[in-house]
Formats: C-alpha cells, structure tokens, sequence
C-alpha cells in the first residue's frame, strides 16, 4: 500500500506542473493539487509511515539525550576546575605572604637603628680597608666615588659618613666615628716622629759610611760593593733598619768622599745628598810604647 500511494503521489504532483505549463487547463491542475493532497493524508495513515515516524521519533529522543548527557558533562568538568581553582588559590595566598615576609625580613637587614649604627661605628679604626668597615657596618651604605678615587660611605640619613682615601683606607669621618679625627691625629703625630727618626739615622749612618777609611772598606768586601770610574770610586752600602741604600762616591783626585741616598731609578744613582767630607784612606792606628 505504502509503494503505491507513493507512486500516486509522483504521478499527481507531476501532473500539476504538466496540466499548467503543457495544456494550460485550470481544472485539471486543481484536481491534480487535490489528489497530491489526499495522496499524501493517506500515505500518512499507513502502517509503514507510522513505524518510520516512530524510528525517527526515538533516534531523535536518543540525540537529544546525548546532547543532554554531553552538556552535563561539560558542566561537571567545569565545576570540577573551579573547585580546584578555589582550593588552590588558599595555597597562592599563603606564598604570597610568606614572599612578603621573606621580603619584609631582607629589609630588615638594611634599615637598622640609629643606635644600632652609632655602636657598630665605635668599632671603627684610622687606617681600616673598605672591606673591613663594610664587614663592621653589616649593612649597604649609599656609596660614593670621585675622580681622584676617593670613597664616601654614608648610613642611614648622614647618621655614619666617612672617607677614603685613594688605597681605600678610612681616613675621615664628618658624623658618627668621632674616634677616626684623634687616631688619624696621631697616627700623623707619629708618622713625624718617624720621619725624623729615619731621618736622624740616616744622616748619621751617611756619616759613618763617609767617615769609614777606604782601607777598612777594601778588606770587608762582603758588606762593601766598590766599583772604579777613573777617579770616581763608587761604593754601594746597606745600613739596615729598614733604611735605604747609600752610595759613596770618592774622588781621588780631589780626595772629597760625598755620601747620597742610593737612585735605583734613572740613570744617575745619586739620591738625596746626606754627607760631605775629606776621605780617609787609611784607619788611624793606635801607637804602642814599650
């Protein structure tokens, strides 16, 4: 019944478009119209409509629940991500503020009290290395430098400023280390004293070398290095103590000895000038009566 009311239905709307392009017939295309139409009411009543519209009925109710099903899905997914979202983010908290503790706390190691700096600079010396004061101080100074290669450190606001010299060494302190202006004080007081103290035992050791005879001189040639330039006798020394080198130079032709700080640089060894007399060829002996 179904292939037959089918094929009626091809037939009669078919014949619409023949009865109205072909013949022009009116009449003919509305009882065309009219049998397509009851063609088609009764292809629905038939029993193998029905079952396929009943297939079509539960593969449509079965897409629809997948869809359903696959949208649950999504939904539980998603659920499921913000839960761990929201569990976690506790956790990013809580290293966020352990960051800002660790931060707060190395902030802390550059910012200490006024007291605090004032007791570590008492401990400050004239003459310290600038790794030695840092060391001391134990925190970051605001650091400056000039042309010349002097250094200014300066902690907290001009609580501590001190100076360096161009080896680096502590030679001032403006505010906080009021010690450094007497130490440097007399570490200059001492450097004096020093001074003319080298300065005492050099002139009299250049004496005793220019004094010495030249007979004495010849038999310790281990202490005594002689060395001839026409009558130019040249006579190199070293008095120790941390002294430097002197030169005798003895004229024979005028017998004048002169007595310089020996020039290791250059190509004239005379120094500084300390000695002049007459030379003494021979040591004076002693006379011995029987």
């Amino acid at each position: 019944m179904g292939p037959l009311l089918s094929l009626l239905i091809v037939i009669s709307f078919g014949s619409i478009f023949y009865f109205w392009l072909k013949r022009h017939n009116k009449k003919l295309v509305i009882a065309s119209v009219i049998a397509t139409v009851v063609f088609t009411g009764l292809m629905t009543l038939t029993p193998e409509y029905k079952q396929e519209a009943t297939k079509e009925e539960r593969q449509e109710k079965a897409d629809n629940k997948k869809k359903t099903s696959h949208k649950e899905k999504l939904k539980s997914k998603s659920v499921n991500k913000e839960n761990k979202v929201v569990k976690t983010k506790p956790s990013l908290k809580k290293t966020e503020k352990k960051k800002k503790a660790n931060l707060s706390k190395q902030d802390d190691k550059y910012v200490v009290s006024k007291e605090t700096l004032l007791s570590r600079a008492k401990k400050l010396k004239y003459g310290m290395s600038l790794n030695e004061v840092k060391s001391i101080m134990q925190v970051k100074p605001s650091e400056e430098e000039n042309d010349r290669g002097f250094i200014n450190l300066t902690y907290g606001k001009d609580i501590v400023d001190l100076g360096f010299d161009e080896n680096k060494r502590l030679t001032a302190a403006s505010t906080g280390a009021p010690q450094i202006q007497k130490q440097g004080e007399k570490a200059a007081q001492q450097k004096k004293k020093n001074a003319k103290s080298i300065e005492s035992s050099l002139k009299s050791s250049a004496q005793y070398f220019g004094t010495k005879s030249s007979e004495s001189i010849q038999n310790n040639p281990g202490a005594f290095k002689t060395t001839q330039d026409g009558d130019l006798l040249y006579i190199l020394w070293n008095p120790g103590d941390h002294l430097p080198l002197l030169l005798r130079v003895d004229d024979t032709s005028t017998n004048i000895t002169n007595v310089y700080i020996y020039n290791k640089h250059g190509d004239n060894p005379k120094g500084r000038h300390l000695y002049t007399g007459r030379t003494i060829v021979q040591k004076k002996r002693s006379i011995v009566y029987y």
